[in-house]
């Protein structure tokens, strides 16, 4: 399936969606991530995982990570909870892509933007995902 969403701070992503295995590829411009549910077979978990990727990504998505404003993010977040806050992956506990923006405002905006693609996937593509 294929569509187009336009977020808060003005940037549209066309959505490949894959149903089958619940994953949705968010292309901005020249820029490509994945987007998973961070716990499959469970629709109510609050947790979604978003692969940036980085450029020379293999993959087999291309991914490239994300420019948000002069910053490019790369690595795996996992957004969690209600609101969708983005943090490091368990699997990288040490790694947080937003830790390497350096101003409070960049930061905010690059955690408010991932929140809301998480609230985008979690609402609108993972409740059509075939368990």
């Amino acid at each position: 399936m294929q569509t187009t969403v336009t977020f808060d701070n003005g940037t549209t992503a066309r959505i490949g969606h894959f149903k089958d295995i619940g994953h949705a590829l968010y292309t901005f411009g020249d820029d490509t991530i994945l987007v998973k549910p961070a716990y499959y077979g469970m629709p109510d978990r609050y947790d979604v995982a978003l692969n940036l990727g980085r450029p020379g990504d293999t993959s087999g998505y291309r991914l490239t990570g994300l420019h948000i404003g002069d910053w490019l993010l790369t690595g795996t977040v996992l957004a969690t909870g209600y609101d969708f806050t983005p943090g490091p992956h368990p699997h990288t506990p040490n790694v947080n892509p937003l830790a390497d923006i350096t101003d409070p405002a960049a930061r905010q905006d690059a955690a408010d933007h991932l929140a809301q693609i998480a609230q985008h996937f979690h609402s609108t593509l993972a409740p059509a995902t075939k368990w």
